[in-house]
């Protein structure tokens, strides 16, 4: 692979922003500063340059309601790519009869045709702590994050307090972390369906508060998936604040939609658990990044067709839920909150590649433009605007839940361990390029 400069740019990380240029070598960053030398030079002036964005929440190929996620491996990795996004981390499929390491092989076999990097985390549905040795024996098959439901217990997805205590002790002696799924069981009335009125934000707040306690009794490493209200980003502060190591992520349809949607003739398009909330939650969510509350914004992508929404229109008990989103996160990230003035450029590098990287053992070698990371780079035009479109984006859905928004800045360029992913708007990323990244 011969050497490479990136020459011109404005690098941007959380804690510095300014003009540099970036050597390239075997796919690592090999130097930052002012540089020349032997390596075939790309012109970045009036661009910014970003570490890629991990996306630390998707579902790709997931059964769900009787159907499966609209992406499989290949095409939700490549609308990834398209979006700047460099590493995802799905999860394995849970079943109570499978043992942890049956599932991380399974799913990896699955994911071959990735086209970006990426991480697994162990879906906990069934588990019990008499299988407490299943989770060294995925951690030595790379995976150290493991995912728990404090609701769904009709689907037998629900773990108990009990159980994730002792799960969370288990998980803290291998140095990994517990990712939770924050929503009280006894507070949502599941055959309403994944609307605000029967999944309530007391829901959330209640069960942030509840693992926070566990996660400061047990000391273990909590992450808090999809916070959706103002409520819950101040439970997960609380938590904080009383010395639990917890952290939590909001996703960018929090941050942009809110449930008015729901009185549209096609509201049930947007069904997603948790729903959408209030515009008051949306200004307190923003609030907390502006403060940097929280430790990444992921997407929860989970796209389903119309025609797969339509089909359950009047039956929200076997409605699917789930939005799209991996192409358009950085996008949104960076149109709505940087170029609105509402977070920083230095946010947007935490939210979306440090961040995610050091709560998911991915950190140092992604998530950072530093010497020996991989040279995973975004190419960011700051000034390009366009309208949002699902037709013309690459995941394989017909909706987008920001069908006709403007943004600006477009993704021009995009570099997996020093491969061109994007370049000059081109997708060039094949399936099967992408490698499984084990929690170093």
């Amino acid at each position: 692979m011969a050497a490479l400069l990136i020459a011109g740019g404005t690098v941007v990380t959380p804690r510095r922003i300014g003009e540099a240029n970036l050597l390239i070598r075997e796919g690592k960053i090999a130097q930052v500063g002012k540089l020349g030398g032997q390596a075939k030079r790309v012109a970045a002036q009036g661009l910014l340059v970003l570490p890629g964005a991990i996306d630390a929440h998707v579902h790709l190929d997931l059964p769900v309601a009787g159907t499966r996620s609209a992406d499989d491996w290949a095409t939700g990795t490549r609308a990834a790519a398209a979006g700047g996004v460099t590493t995802v981390i799905d999860f394995t499929i849970g079943a109570p009869d499978a043992p942890l390491p049956d599932q991380v092989a399974r799913r990896l076999d699955e994911a071959r045709a990735a086209a970006v990097d990426f991480a697994l985390r162990a879906e906990m549905v069934g588990w019990t702590p008499d299988r407490v040795d299943e989770l060294a024996a995925a951690a030595e098959r790379g995976v150290r994050s493991f995912k728990f439901y404090l609701a769904y217990a009709s689907s037998g997805r629900r773990t108990s307090l009990g159980t994730l205590r002792r799960a969370m002790e288990a998980i803290r002696d291998l140095g990994g972390t517990a990712m939770v799924h924050a929503e009280a069981e006894e507070l949502v009335d599941a055959a309403g369906g994944p609307f605000p009125a029967v999944r309530p934000a007391l829901a959330e707040e209640v069960a942030i508060a509840e693992v926070g306690i566990l996660a400061r009794e047990t000391r273990c490493p909590t992450y808090i998936a999809h916070i959706s209200t103002g409520r819950g980003a101040v439970a997960l502060r609380a938590a904080q604040r009383a010395g639990a190591p917890l952290v939590g992520e909001t996703c960018p349809h929090y941050l942009l939609l809110d449930e008015a949607v729901y009185a549209r003739p096609d509201g049930h398009r947007f069904s997603v658990v948790p729903p959408l909330r209030t515009a008051a939650d949306r200004e307190a969510l923003w609030q907390a990044l502006r403060r940097r509350q929280f430790q990444a914004v992921a997407t929860d992508h989970c796209p389903f067709t119309n025609a797969e929404k339509d089909a359950h229109r009047d039956d929200p008990t076997h409605l699917p839920s789930g939005l799209p989103g991996v192409e358009t996160l950085l996008p949104l990230l960076y149109s709505e909150g940087v170029a609105k003035g509402r977070i920083t450029l230095r946010d947007l590098a935490w939210y979306l590649s440090e961040g995610p990287a050091r709560a998911f053992g991915l950190w140092p070698g992604k998530g950072g433009i530093r010497p020996g990371a991989d040279a995973d780079l975004v190419l960011l035009d700051p000034g390009a605007k366009w309208t949002v479109r699902a037709q013309r984006l690459h995941t394989r859905t017909d909706f987008s839940p920001y069908e006709g928004m403007t943004l600006r800045g477009r993704v021009m360029g995009v570099l997996s361990r020093g491969e061109w992913l994007v370049r000059d708007g081109e997708i060039l990323a094949p399936p099967g390029r992408g490698r499984f990244i084990p929690w170093g």
